[in-house]
């Protein structure tokens, strides 16, 4: 089984929070450098049908509960993702990600 928790990381007190709060994540600081984001993704309805996200490092999105749609820029359609799944999305770019639950995941940063 995976394990559930971080041990020994520093967490920045403020969060990154966007569309009006529907999306909120707290960054995760290791010793060895390396930078995660734990978030949550509130899910889409008539006000915010779909959600935009940019890129400035590349990340791999891995979805810890719930499910969603996800179109990286580029791409033509929308590919489904849920828990236990991940994606991989370039640095200087985008995604767009529409779901109709609560979507919590860990984006671990790459670059």
């Amino acid at each position: 089984m995976p394990s559930t928790t971080f041990d020994h990381v520093s967490v920045v007190k403020n969060a990154t929070i966007t569309y009006d709060g529907r999306c909120s994540s707290h960054t995760l600081l290791f010793g060895d450098g390396r930078k995660k984001m734990l978030g949550v993704i509130l899910p889409c309805d008539e006000t915010v049908p779909e959600y935009d996200f940019q890129t400035h490092t590349s990340e791999r999105m891995e979805i810890i509960s719930g499910d969603c749609e996800v179109k990286i820029a580029g791409e033509d359609n929308f590919t489904y993702y849920r828990a236990g799944q991940a994606f991989m999305v370039a640095g200087n770019s985008s995604f767009t990600l529409r779901t109709e639950q609560i979507v919590q995941y860990i984006c671990h940063l790459e670059g």
